[in-house]
């Protein structure tokens, strides 16, 4: 039986557009690419907890649990045989004043970015499209 990554990944949104932060050129993991904030689920840890805190480190942005909403789940295997499979729950916080921003290590430069930038890969739109799903429900 093969093992599963649990992580989330926060959507910040203000005035429409989508904070994507681009990793470090020196990164052992997907060096230079552009992705919305987020990583792994620590041990004892709560999702919730989880979102907080990768916010607060990697952009130094705190938010409360409560006003991230849960727009859906990203699933990818990452070898052949799928025994390994990664879940990233998707969260998009909705932002009504510009927020400050100040990058962690990790990321060396961040950018507010429309649904249809070109610096998002197909894994990013569709939690882009995951978001505007949701947004749209909310005129319902």
């Amino acid at each position: 039986m093969g093992k599963t990554k649990l992580s989330v990944c926060g959507v910040l949104m203000h005035q429409k557009r989508f904070l994507i932060v681009k990793r470090s050129e020196k990164d052992d993991f997907l060096p230079n690419c552009w992705e919305f904030p987020g990583g792994g689920v620590e041990e004892g840890e709560t999702v919730e907890d989880a979102l907080c805190r990768e916010l607060k480190e990697e952009l130094g942005f705190d938010i409360a649990a409560e006003k991230a909403e849960l727009v859906g789940i990203s699933e990818e295997f990452t070898d052949n045989d799928k025994s390994n499979r990664y879940l990233q729950l998707n969260y998009v916080i909705v932002s009504t004043e510009t927020p400050e921003i100040k990058l962690s290590s990790e990321h060396v430069a961040y950018d507010w970015a429309e649904a249809d930038d070109v610096r998002l890969d197909d894994f990013l739109k569709n939690i882009v499209a995951e978001v505007n799903k949701s947004d749209s429900r909310k005129g319902e």
